[in-house]
């Protein structure tokens, strides 16, 4: 009798000491997924990922979003905008400002039920900065086509993009090109490079025919909407290679 009190007490101990798992709840949290660089007047779709609080036990998720910053400009939404559901999950179009800067999505989520609501806050720097198109024109002068040929682009030793050609005819030309939006990148002189690598071993190899092309360029205060900063003219399979940067000719314009 003695050994079966001992078992009771210690079972109603065990009992009481663990955690009331039913009641307990993780707090609100609220995530933004999306563009992080992006062209003036553009539009993107943001993912909102509401977790967490009272709505988590068959309650409602609710946001209102809007942009922030010092020039807003032309940028949508400026007044914040509600949505709300039961999974927590929103998907918002932003339009971003007209103009060059950073910006903010400010997101202030709430989970509620009938008898709590709990609130959080967040917010994802956005930059913004006119694209720049760079594009080159690659002539095979070898005897075969060349096959798969992978151009990758450099500014400042950075890659900012890459297309792969899947054919250039024996004598024939093919175009590649790349937009990037270019955060950070200071007016002035900027070095660009282009490399194919044709076999594929991580190697640029000219004397086989392989591209290595460096130059550069300027970034000047007056550029358009696509800015077109540089064109490059290479050819494969040949040593001399000829090298034209249409942006000089837009310096001497201006």
């Amino acid at each position: 009798m003695r050994a079966a009190w001992l078992i009771l007490i210690a079972f109603a101990v065990a009992a009481f000491a663990l955690p009331d798992r039913a009641g307990a709840q993780d707090p609100v949290a609220a995530t933004i997924t999306g563009p992080t660089a992006v062209a003036p007047s553009s539009t993107h779709p943001y993912e909102i990922t509401v977790t967490g609080g009272p709505a988590a036990d068959g309650g409602t998720f609710e946001i209102n979003y809007a942009l922030q910053g010092d020039n807003i400009r032309g940028g949508d939404p400026q007044i914040p905008r509600t949505l709300a559901n039961r999974e927590g999950r929103f998907t918002v179009n932003v339009t971003l400002p007209e103009v060059e800067g950073a910006v903010q999505l400010f997101v202030r989520a709430k989970s509620s039920n009938e008898t709590a609501n709990t609130t959080t806050e967040t917010r994802l720097s956005i930059d913004v900065f006119r694209p720049i198109e760079l594009r080159a024109f690659i002539r095979n002068h070898g005897a075969a086509a060349a096959l798969n040929v992978t151009v990758f682009f450099y500014v400042d030793g950075r890659g900012v993009g890459n297309m792969t050609i899947g054919r250039i005819e024996a004598g024939g030309q093919a175009e590649a090109n790349v937009t990037y939006i270019p955060v950070d990148l200071t007016p002035g002189r900027h070095a660009l490079k282009v490399t194919a690598d044709l076999d594929g071993d991580g190697t640029i190899e000219p004397a086989a025919g392989e591209l290595l092309q460096s130059d550069f360029f300027y970034k000047t205060e007056r550029s358009s909407v696509p800015a077109v900063l540089g064109t490059i003219t290479v050819f494969i399979l040949v040593v001399l290679v000829f090298v034209l940067l249409a942006i000089r000719r837009q310096r001497r314009e201006q």
